[in-house]
């Protein structure tokens, strides 16, 4: 291992750091997969709690609205304590412990938002019981959530410095996604809910989340590997916070993240496109089981989706060189613009070519991911170049004080679509009214709020491709 140089800019005592093993680039990714499992059982939440427990549309978005207060509370202060915390650094690491603690706890708490609480007590009418137990069940599973990624997002502009390292880390991600979300989201877990009685069975959800809680712990074994801080990593964060440079007081540190301009974009940036995604998402179930009657296993609901995750991982590989050659401003409005574009054709086009637009829109939907990935990784190095601090948490808690509203703002449009063309799910008499509905929400909705987004975006981002290679040697140079 290579030891410390004698040469101190700022105070900071600069630290020669070893390359990662190929390994660690592949630990690392297994990341994802223990995250997107949770996400995908999550995203079953709002069609679970409409068809099994009952619950009115308008009410469901009362339950996320309370769950995005919460978390909006807890994403900044998350991100504020973990930047500030210090005691188990020098040992553990700045994040890992943060990391591994969230992803321990997060699953059991996934699991009892699937126990339909007013049935184990043998009071099935009772629908407020359900609605507070989704509420205080989602709100400490999100916080646990929270714990997790925010730490997560934060250690990877510090663990992987280099535009090479990033690359390296960026692809191994999207290969082990998409092996995961093909092979597992698309194909088992939907199997899994349909051989252990269907979309209309709460014990289907029950033992379906259960079994992916279980894939998600032997995931995250690996896992912890790569977000594994070394020695050089720990020492060079446990000097950073000797020297007060992790942290500054909070009314300064949200100064700082709200003034600065580029990470405000990339926030909007990212928020919109995670509106748009969930619209497309969470009201696609509604679409296949309802407005068209398909099975929750059957090929016809299982083929659209694979479709986007397969052209996704195309599109990520294409878009990585492409960001290379133009650069990440660029590479975003060119991969949003697309992605975008896929939902104004479900809504213009007739739903027999709903597999062939899926191409189309998981292309988009791949180079979106990576670009995002390279944007915040950006946004935050100028952002440690100016303020001389690693703050990551506190900016990636600002980040998701915005994303916690998502699902909130989702629930409130389906509500809205849902009260106008007389839809409720679970009664059959309202889907023939209700189909047209269930289309805009997973059409031109999310249309709208990603093409919104990509405007904001591109007015507002102004890293350039030299600036952004610029600004990882100054941070080397500054010991930062």
């Amino acid at each position: 291992m290579n030891k410390m140089s004698q040469s101190e800019t700022n105070g900071i005592e600069k630290i020669r750091r070893t390359p990662h093993k190929g390994i660690k680039y592949w630990a690392w990714a297994m990341g994802g997969p223990v995250g997107l499992l949770m996400v995908g059982m999550w995203g079953r939440i709002q069609y679970y709690s409409a068809r099994i427990l009952l619950i009115p549309q308008a009410t469901i978005f009362i339950i996320y609205l309370i769950y995005s207060i919460v978390d909006a509370f807890n994403d900044p202060l998350i991100g504020y304590l973990a930047d500030r915390s210090t005691r188990f650094t020098e040992k553990y690491g700045k994040r890992f412990p943060w990391i591994i603690t969230g992803h321990l706890a997060q699953p059991i708490f996934l699991i009892l938002c699937f126990i339909p609480i007013a049935f184990v007590v043998n009071d099935p009418s009772n629908i407020l019981l359900s609605i507070v137990w989704l509420i205080i069940m989602m709100s400490i599973y999100e916080t646990l959530a929270t714990v997790s990624e925010v730490n997560r997002s934060a250690l990877f502009p510090d663990l992987f410095r280099s535009q090479i390292e990033r690359t390296k880390s960026i692809r191994a991600g999207q290969i082990i996604i998409i092996i995961y979300q093909v092979f597992i989201v698309s194909i088992l877990i939907p199997i899994i809910l349909g051989r252990l009685g269907g979309a209309d069975d709460p014990n289907a959800y029950l033992g379906t989340v259960i079994i992916s809680a279980i894939l998600a712990y032997i995931m995250l074994v690996p896992y912890a590997y790569g977000a594994y801080e070394n020695r050089e990593v720990k020492s060079f964060r446990a000097q950073l916070d000797q020297k007060h440079k992790s942290s500054s007081s909070p009314k300064e540190t949200l100064i700082r993240v709200f003034s600065d301009r580029n990470w405000m974009a990339y926030v909007i940036m990212f928020t919109f496109y995670s509106i748009g995604g969930i619209c497309f998402l969470n009201g696609l179930p509604f679409f296949f089981f309802d407005g068209l009657g398909y099975a929750v296993d059957s090929f016809e609901a299982i083929l659209p989706r694979l479709i986007v995750l397969i052209m996704s991982f195309i599109g990520s590989l294409v878009f990585i060189p492409i960001i290379k050659k133009i650069g990440t401003k660029k590479s975003a409005i060119i991969s949003l613009s697309i992605f975008g574009l896929f939902f104004l054709t479900i809504f213009l086009l007739p739903v027999s070519l709903l597999n062939i637009l899926c191409v189309f829109g998981g292309f988009g939907y791949g180079g979106a991911i990576v670009t995002g990935i390279y944007i915040g990784a950006e946004a935050i190095d100028k952002a440690v170049i100016k303020s001389g601090k690693r703050e990551e948490g506190s900016f990636s808690g600002v980040l998701r004080v915005f994303t916690a509203f998502s699902y909130a703002i989702q629930t409130l449009l389906f509500a809205i679509v849902s009260s106008f063309t007389g839809y409720v799910s679970g009664d059959p008499s309202t889907y023939a009214a209700g189909y047209i509905g269930l289309l805009i929400q997973i059409s031109l909705i999310p249309f709208l709020i990603v093409i919104i987004g990509t405007i904001a975006f591109s007015l507002m981002y102004s890293i350039t491709k030299e600036e952004a290679l610029q600004n990882s040697e100054k941070l080397n140079q500054l010991g930062l």
